[in-house]
């Protein structure tokens, strides 16, 4: 199957846009109960491709609990108070 540039793009964008549903509302059952359901897991799981060895109750366990953290982390990341006058400390030039 050929794909052309505007195909592409659709398939593209739809699973960008599953993916950050899925993280959206992990991000929200995080905030709420203190964990992300395995349901939550699975469907991020899902979009991004095969399930491949988070099929074992174990290893998809430890997924879970690694989403959890990237949550917990994104959102202490989010709430550090910086000012906006500050430069960041990294400056990227092209050159």
């Amino acid at each position: 199957m050929q794909l052309d540039r505007r195909q592409f793009t659709r398939v593209a964008g739809a699973g960008g846009i599953a993916i950050g549903a899925a993280w959206q509302q992990a991000c929200v059952q995080f905030t709420e109960t203190g964990e992300v359901s395995p349901e939550t897991v699975r469907t991020l799981l899902d979009a991004q491709g095969s399930r491949s060895i988070y099929d074992s109750a174990e290893e998809f366990e430890k997924l879970r609990r690694a989403v959890e953290n990237l949550v917990r982390v994104r959102s202490e990341l989010r709430s550090f108070p910086l000012d906006e006058d500050e430069q960041p400390l990294t400056i990227f030039r092209r050159g």
